[in-house]
């Protein structure tokens, strides 16, 4: 079994099945495709153009919620069983948490805070502030809200049990944080420290680290101009 992942680490879809593959220790390959510059050729094999996808030799699949939910079934890894509830209610929380980082998150914190703050610079466009600050002051408030009343006391957010809902909303808050902008502690402290303890696994740690390196790096080269 060898697998080739098509997507660019900081994306926090392609982010989440690096975190399955981590935890599995499953050897792959990351060719990097940055959002912004995807090849024509690309629909070739993601119809939408967009990242990531997985490939198994000949065989290719997009979506990283499908991607991930392959993983778990075809790796039967310790580490990944648990990532699905096996109780139905508990499973679809799980299922619609994921969802809600990937469809209601993502435009918020990935597509405009860290498209603006972080991609576009690094392209060299100009970014829209007021966007970014819209989205920080409009948006954003209300989906941490919710996120905060359904974390609750808990340390994860299904049935106090990490799973992919939690990789999934930790990836967007990732991007969040690599943008220069921080979850208040004073308004959604419960949530805050929920991403601290997220930042403090291994996995995250490595994953995050990485990515540090490579926007310092961005950043000395946009200074140099």
């Amino acid at each position: 079994m060898a697998f080739t992942l098509h997507g660019a680490p900081m994306s926090p879809f392609v982010r989440k099945v690096m975190y399955l593959l981590a935890s599995s220790q499953t050897p792959y390959k990351l060719n990097n495709v940055i959002p912004g510059a995807i090849p024509e050729d690309f629909i070739k094999i993601s119809p939408l153009k967009r990242i990531p996808v997985l490939q198994e030799e000949d065989w290719f699949q997009a979506d990283s919620s499908i991607i991930c939910n392959y993983l778990i079934e075809t790796l039967n890894h310790k580490n990944l069983n648990p990532l699905i509830p096996s109780e139905p209610r508990l499973r679809a929380k799980m299922r619609w948490l994921e969802k809600f980082a990937d469809y209601e998150l993502a435009p918020c914190i990935t597509f405009t805070v860290f498209r603006h703050r972080i991609l576009k610079q690094a392209l060299g466009k100009a970014h829209d502030e007021d966007k970014i600050q819209a989205a920080l002051t409009q948006s954003m408030p209300k989906l941490f809200n919710y996120l905060s009343a359904e974390l609750g006391d808990q340390h994860y957010f299904v049935d106090d049990c990490f799973s992919l809902a939690d990789i999934a909303i930790t990836s967007q808050l990732v991007n969040l944080m690599h943008a220069n902008e921080a979850i208040n502690e004073q308004v959604w402290p419960n949530l805050h420290n929920y991403f601290q303890r997220m930042l403090g696994q291994p996995i995250w740690h490595q994953l995050v680290s990485r990515e540090q390196i490579t926007l310092a790096k961005i950043h000395q080269l946009r200074h140099k101009k």
